[in-house]
This record gives C-alpha cells, sequence and structure tokens, in this order.
C-alpha cells in the first residue's frame, strides 16, 4: 500500500487549464494522473470508477454546482483529499467547501508552482494516512494472530487467582471468548507416556501433534458445548467449558479421550473439577480437576476422573509399618529376592485398599523409600555404582505422568540393583580373602601349608573358610593345594630337577609318596611324564 503512487485527477470547464495542469511531470513528485474532465457531471462519474487520491477541481462548472460537488464526493465514502480552484470572488464561497471536508483551496489566479505545492501538500497528507492506515492494519493483523496466546495466558492467571464477573466481562469481550461467563467447569488433560512415545520425533512434529491433539478436543467439545481449549505445559492442556453438572463434564471429556484414542497413537487422561456458578469459583474447579488428574496413578491412562471420584479418601499411615526397616535390612544384606518380596507386598497393599491413598501421600512414601535406599548404597558402594540406579529413578519421578504400576516397577529396579551391586561387592569381598590366602599357600607349597594356616591368615574360622575356598575356587583345599604342587613339579622337571629333590620342592618328604601322587592326578609317573619331552636320555635318570 506505501508504494503505491499517489493518484491525481483534474475537473475544470477550462480546457487550456485541464491540459495545462496534466501537462505537468507528476511522476517526477511520485504523482500519477489518473484522469481529466471539464464539467461536474462527467468528473463525479469518472471518480466514481476511478476513485483517486487527490482531486483538484474548479468551484464553478456547468452541470454541478462546486459545494454539491463536494458533498457527492465525500458521500463516495473513501479517502480522498480534494483541493478547490477558485477565484478571488469565490473565496468565501471556497471556506464553506473547507468546513464541508475539502483538503484545501487555491485562489486564482496561480502559478504551476503552487499548483505543484498544493498537490504535493495533498499527496504528502494521502501518504501519511496510508502509513497510519498500514500500521493499524499490521496491529490489527498481529492481535489476531495473538489472540489465541492472550486467551491462554487470560485463562491461566484466570484458573489460579480470583477475579469478579464485573472485572472478567471487560476482558472477556476483548479476547472474543465465546463462553457463558457462568456455569463453567474445568477439564485438565495429561497426554498419557507423552515422553517415551515422542522421544524419537523433531521439534516441528512435537508440535504438530500438539496441535492436532488440541484439535480433536476443540472439535469434539464443539459437539457437545462451548469451550476454550489452551496448553499448560508440554503434555499437558486444559478446557474451560460451559456445563450444567458434572455429570455432563464428565459425559464431555469421556467423549475426548474416545475420540483422541480413535483417530490418533495417543491417549489422554483427564480430570474434571466440579461446576463453578460464578467466575470467582474458577480457581477452585481448577484446583478439583488437578486433584482429580493426580488419582489417575492408579489407572492405565485413557480415562476420566471427576474430582467426586477422589473424595473420602483418608491418607492409610498404617502402610508403612516395619516396611522400612525390613527393607534396609534385606537391602543391606545384598538380598535382592527379600527385597523385592517385600515391595511386591507393599503393592499389594495399595491395590487392596478401598479406597486408594491419596496420590500424594503414595508419591511421597516411595520418594522416602527410595531416598533411603539411595542412602543405603552409597554406604555400601561407590558413587560411581549408585549413580546409574538413582538417576533413573529421578528421572522417571519427573516423568509428568507415572502410573502406579510404573512408579512400582521403578522402585523396584533401584532396590533389587542395589541390593545385586551390594551382593556383588561382598562377594568380590570375600573372593579377595580367598585369593589373598591362596598368595600365602603359594609361596609355602615346600612347606606343609595347612587349612587352618590358611585360615587364620584372613582372620576366618576354618569352617567358613572351607565354604568360602569351595564357593570361590570351585574345589575343596586338598585338591586345589594338590594341583598346585602338581602343577609346580612339572615345571621342575621339565627342568631337568631330579625327581627327589622336585618332590621336597613341593613339599612331598618321600619320594614314593610324591610319585603316587603324580600318577593319580596326571595318570603317569615323573619319570614317564619327563620322558614324553625328552625320551630316556633326558636330562636325569632314575
Amino acid at each position: 500500500m506505501m508504494d503505491k503512487p499517489v493518484t491525481l485527477f483534474v475537473i475544470d470547464d477550462i480546457k487550456s487549464v485541464v491540459d495545462g495542469v496534466a501537462s505537468i511531470e507528476w511522476e517526477a513528485h511520485g504523482i500519477q494522473l489518473a484522469g481529466t474532465a471539464t464539467n461536474g457531471k462527467d468528473g463525479l462519474e469518472q471518480v466514481g470508477e476511478c476513485r483517486p487520491d487527490v482531486i483538484l477541481t474548479d468551484i464553478r462548472m456547468p452541470k454541478m454546482d462546486g459545494l454539491e460537488m463536494v458533498r457527492r464526493i465525500l458521500g463516495l465514502d473513501y479517502p480522498c483529499k480534494i483541493l478547490l480552484m477558485t477565484g478571488f470572488a469565490e473565496f468565501e464561497y471556497g471556506k464553506q467547501a473547507v468546513q464541508l471536508g475539502a483538503f484545501d483551496f487555491i485562489t486564482k489566479p496561480f502559478s504551476e508552482e503552487e499548483i505543484i505545492r498544493a498537490v504535493c501538500k495533498a499527496a504528502e497528507q494521502v501518504k501519511t494516512e496510508r502509513q497510519q492506515k498500514s500500521r493499524v492494519i499490521e496491529m490489527e493483523h498481529r492481535l489476531r494472530e495473538s489472540m489465541p496466546a492472550l486467551r491462554q495466558e487470560y485463562f491461566m492467571m484466570l484458573t489460579r487467582h480470583q477475579t469478579s464477573e464485573a472485572a472478567a466481562q471487560a476482558r472477556w469481550d476483548f479476547l472474543q471468548i465465546p463462553l457463558n461467563i457462568r456455569q463453567c467447569a474445568i477439564l485438565l488433560m495429561e497426554i498419557d507416556h507423552f515422553q517415551e512415545k515422542s522421544a524419537a520425533h523433531s521439534l516441528h512434529e512435537l508440535e504438530l501433534i500438539r496441535f492436532s491433539l488440541q484439535n480433536i478436543v476443540e472439535e469434539t467439545l464443539g459437539l457437545f458445548t462451548t469451550g476454550i481449549v489452551f496448553r499448560e505445559a508440554e503434555s499437558r492442556f486444559a478446557a474451560v467449558i460451559n456445563s450444567a453438572s458434572t455429570a455432563d463434564s464428565v459425559k464431555v471429556a469421556e467423549a475426548c479421550c474416545r475420540h483422541i484414542a480413535a483417530y490418533t497413537r495417543f491417549t489422554i487422561s483427564i480430570g474434571v473439577g466440579d461446576i463453578a456458578e460464578s467466575i470467582d469459583e474458577l480457581p477452585r474447579s481448577y484446583r478439583q480437576a488437578q486433584t482429580a488428574i493426580a488419582h489417575h496413578l492408579y489407572t492405565e491412562g485413557n480415562a476420566v476422573m471427576s474430582y467426586q471420584d477422589t473424595l473420602n479418601r483418608e491418607v492409610p499411615l498404617q502402610l508403612a509399618g516395619d516396611l522400612k526397616e525390613e527393607l534396609m535390612l534385606a537391602l543391606r544384606s545384598g538380598n535382592s529376592s527379600k527385597v523385592q518380596q517385600l515391595l511386591r507386598s507393599l503393592a499389594e497393599q495399595v491395590e487392596q485398599l478401598t479406597p486408594r491413598p491419596d496420590p500424594d501421600y503414595l508419591l511421597n512414601l516411595y520418594d522416602e523409600l527410595a531416598a533411603m535406599a539411595v542412602r543405603t548404597m552409597y554406604e555400601k558402594l561407590s558413587p560411581a555404582e549408585c549413580s546409574g540406579l538413582a538417576n533413573e529413578y529421578k528421572e522417571a519421578r519427573e516423568k509428568s505422568k507415572l502410573a502406579f504400576a510404573e512408579l512400582q516397577g521403578h522402585l523396584e529396579r533401584l532396590f533389587t540393583g542395589g541390593a545385586a551391586m551390594i551382593h556383588g561387592t561382598a562377594i568380590s569381598e570375600t573372593a579377595s580373602m580367598i585369593y589373598r590366602s591362596l598368595d600365602y599357600m603359594n609361596e609355602r607349597l615346600h612347606e606343609e601349608v595347612t587349612l587352618a594356616d590358611c585360615a587364620a591368615q584372613v582372620h576366618l574360622s576354618v569352617s567358613y573358610y572351607t565354604i568360602l575356598f569351595k564357593k570361590v575356587t570351585g574345589q575343596t583345599f586338598v585338591q586345589y593345594l594338590t594341583q598346585e604342587r602338581i602343577k609346580r613339579a612339572k615345571a621342575m622337571l621339565i627342568d631337568g630337577m631330579p625327581v627327589q629333590d622336585v618332590a621336597a620342592s613341593v613339599g612331598y618328604e618321600e619320594r614314593r609318596y610324591f610319585s603316587d601322587v603324580f600318577k593319580k592326578v596326571t595318570g603317569m609317573t615323573p619319570t614317564a611324564f619327563r620322558a614324553q619331552y625328552f625320551g630316556e636320555d633326558g636330562p636325569e635318570k632314575q
């Protein structure tokens, strides 16, 4: 609009005046000549067709009075600037025309420069008004575009802070809210498992998903009532609807669940607040919807829960009992099966309670148990070993919506995983003690090494050491000791050491006894063993 040239139309019954004005190089001034006429009647007809920005006309012409022409042109109801050419005798006449709405008048005789100056002045005014109109149009366009965001911002405040009907009405009208300001209810809608299902999508795809879900909800509401839908968070929408009763609100919410499940690969859970008879009760309905949607902890999603469904839910304080102490003892001992048994027992208690525990109470209980587990793990394990399980539970709890079964599963993984690592650490410490005793044994294979000696080296009783030894090595003490002595004897025989000396070097005082043991283990005598490497003429003869 701003780049469009200003157009000029000239009307005068004197042809030489018309030709003179038309011959001016108006393009050099950013003005385009739109046409000319030699009488008021023809001029008015052509002006109505081409609608020029500036009209330069004589005030005295045949077929139409000048003042009448001003009235008629202004009656066309489009923005134009009328410049009147008038003689000195018609000066008062020209002033009347300006009072009617003409832009200005020029007294005769006038020069070309005066004509150009007057037309350019009118043209500048046209450009200024165009700019102002353009700014207004742009502001109106931006306002229309931002209206959904303004409504969302307003309803975010309206659902959290009380306001009177009188205070709300003006804003209601300005934002063109189609709702009746009374008989409203809040629906809070959570997209089930949104983080897991949307993890592989780009930001653009997520926006399209949320837009389509919101659009389905808006269309569904339109089938039953009037409503406004706005985003609360990444995976949550809120709707304010007109509703006569909670039963009607639930009916609408159930339809939303059905349509989302039918037309998308997502489902939603909805919490329904009670009816707000007046606008100042809307925050109460919103808080009730929050309470209701929290109780979806006990559903698998794709369901509706009203605030009325959540009433009379007493916190079962006996739920905790001695469970904490038993769980921590099982965890400290590394007993994964006992830990799992206790947690499954807890879940069964929760599921059997009627009514179910308050969601906030249960979440706090589970968080408390998780915190106790993490503290115990840090006491028994290294930070690196603990952090993975601890972070997994923390990330799970930070999800926008977590069903009870999922919460239970994450707590079980935290406890059983921690117990398994503690158990593994205990086994590692046991193995370390046995390995230290083996070092002691291997350094004394040439001596008489007893079970009691090795057990004493790691400060264990003989009976417990015997059990641990078999568990770590897979052999009895005597089997392992004999194996190591024969292994060392083989190396000495190949090196050419006499059998008598080999026997003494691995703790056998009698050569014959050594030979018997060697044959029992290897299936051949020491001499035969060496002969298979060197023959009968080996480095040492028996």
